[in-house]
């Protein structure tokens, strides 16, 4: 009986990873398996407030580009790093990268894996992928690295995540979570007044984080040209370090509440305004 139930496990979750790899539900296995063309003018990486300051959209079609929006919400420079090297893994190519992380996590230093990288974990017969896992310590990087040869660990520890998602994948396998078909998610209107912010805090960014170098090194070696992209804050506007070039900061062009959703993330009308403001510099660049 505990060989058949384990072999039971093994199965299903062999199956739900396997559908879910070919799947849309993540941007990982949406980037593998439902991307194309494989070539674009410029693409996105970033936290949520990539995935949601930035229309690709909008911009494509302001600026007659190709791009395509691979943020995801929950990770750190580290997660943006294995997706640049996802990306780059898959055959496909960028003129340009937009990062935009969190602008916090410019400067950490101690960096800790982040909460959806098991979303990576139907490619983790990659070594590109097992190194980012074996990168970090503890229960939850232990057991992504471990599902390379022992998948149900993985898929148990992770199982809402996992299990659920893939019985979606199975029925509706275009089905994607949280993000359009250019990769976008935006934020309902804010339900705050028309009120304009003062900006209370001003502070620099000094560009820290060593995923940094790892992010710029890898671009280089393929011949794409990093902007650093500093999303708009509520109440705070930011200076980047004097050394950094390439810098798109939007960390105060929205001086109004009815633009944000939170603190840190526009609404539906902030992302409107702001795309307009970030693809006539981007023209500016790409001239």
């Amino acid at each position: 009986m505990i060989v058949i139930c384990s072999a039971l496990v093994a199965l299903i979750s062999y199956a739900s990873l396997s559908v879910l790899k070919k799947s849309a539900f993540y941007k990982p296995s949406y980037l593998s398996q439902h991307v194309e063309p494989s070539n674009f003018d410029y693409i996105i990486l970033g936290a949520s407030t990539g995935l949601t300051t930035l229309n690709t959209e909008l911009i494509d079609s302001l600026n007659h580009t190709k791009g395509i929006n691979l943020a995801m919400d929950d990770t750190a420079l580290a997660t943006q790093y294995l997706m640049l090297q996802h990306f780059i893994y898959e055959g496909k190519s960028t003129d340009y990268c937009i990062l935009a992380p969190s602008v916090f996590d410019f400067d950490v230093t101690d960096s800790v894996m982040s909460g959806n990288d098991y979303r990576f974990m139907m490619f983790n017969d990659r070594d590109y992928v097992q190194n980012h896992y074996s990168t970090f310590d503890g229960t939850d990087a232990n057991l992504l690295k471990l599902s390379r040869w022992f998948p149900a660990l993985g898929v148990a520890y992770y199982n809402v995540e996992i299990l659920y998602p893939a019985l979606q994948a199975t029925v509706k396998p275009e089905k994607r979570n949280r993000f359009d078909a250019n990769g976008n998610y935006v934020y309902p209107l804010s339900s705050s007044d028309d009120q304009k912010i003062n900006t209370s805090t001003t502070f620099q960014i000094g560009f820290k984080n060593p995923w940094l170098m790892k992010i710029k090194a890898l671009c280089e070696t393929n011949n794409i040209k990093l902007i650093y992209y500093i999303s708009p804050l509520q109440g705070y506007s930011v200076m980047a370090a004097p050394q950094i070039n390439e810098v798109i900061n939007h960390s105060d062009v929205l001086q109004n509440k009815k633009y944000f959703y939170d603190d840190i993330h526009v609404d539906r009308k902030g992302r409107k305004k702001v795309t307009e403001l970030f693809a006539d510099r981007l023209a500016q660049i790409m001239e």
